[in-house]
């Protein structure tokens, strides 16, 4: 089976794709979802999110849902 490792990313490099999954998180993405994405690991993604004082969402189902009707 061939490696599907991703390139280390350092320095500003690294600080720039930790801020972009930072604002993907933000807008609603999971950190599986960024992981399967970047072909990165979770806990690489976790990792990065956590180095940009990303405040992670509890466990189980704590993104925003969309708005389905008027007054809610």
């Amino acid at each position: 089976m061939k490696s599907t490792r991703q390139p280390r990313k350092t320095g500003r490099d690294r600080r720039a794709f930790a801020e972009r999954l930072r604002a993907e998180y933000y807008a609603g993405a999971s950190i599986r979802n960024l992981a399967e994405r970047t072909g990165y690991s979770y806990g690489t993604v976790r990792n990065l999110l956590l180095s940009v004082k990303t405040k992670l969402r509890k466990r189980g189902g704590g993104r925003p849902r969309p708005r389905t009707g008027q007054g809610q």
